[in-house]
């Protein structure tokens, strides 16, 4: 052999490998390439089921009755409060920018001033001097009852 077919030889081998070596790399990015579309698909369609979640988890619509006025002289507004805490709880509602919304304490809290307010309201005709510590009294049974979970 001579040693330009030796070069020649040598010349094309390295051509092929150097070929297939960059034939292989590119078509690798090209499949992350398309890897990378999908999953950007994926979170922009999962984002907006998200978004549409905590909007109708948030709906303000639902607050009309119990925070119009007709209903809060009628009724108080303790509906009201803890159905807008409830609603908040979700990133802050839907125009906040997804801050923190309310604690669930802060809705338990709320939640138990109704329940005693209507303990209070329900019960008290039922009070007498020593009612209290008296278990066979309409009294204690009235608080007990509202007190008893359902």
């Amino acid at each position: 052999m001579t040693p330009l077919s030796i070069a020649l030889i040598a010349f094309i081998g390295g051509g092929v490998v150097t070929g297939g070596t960059i034939w292989g790399i590119s078509k690798a990015r090209q499949e992350q390439q398309d890897i990378d579309e999908i999953i950007k698909a994926l979170e922009s369609e999962f984002e907006k089921a998200q978004a549409a979640a905590v909007v109708n988890l948030t709906e303000p619509d639902l607050l009309k009755v119990p925070c119009s006025a007709e209903y809060i002289e009628k009724h108080g507004d303790l509906l009201c409060r803890e159905m807008f805490c409830r609603m908040n709880r979700q990133g802050g509602g839907q125009n906040s920018g997804g801050g923190p919304g309310a604690e669930a304490s802060d809705c338990s809290a709320i939640s138990a001033a109704a329940i005693n307010a209507l303990k209070v309201e329900k019960c008290m005709p039922y009070w007498a001097e020593g009612a209290g510590s008296d278990q066979n009294s309409q009294y204690w049974r009235c608080m007990t009852t509202l007190g008893s979970k359902p």
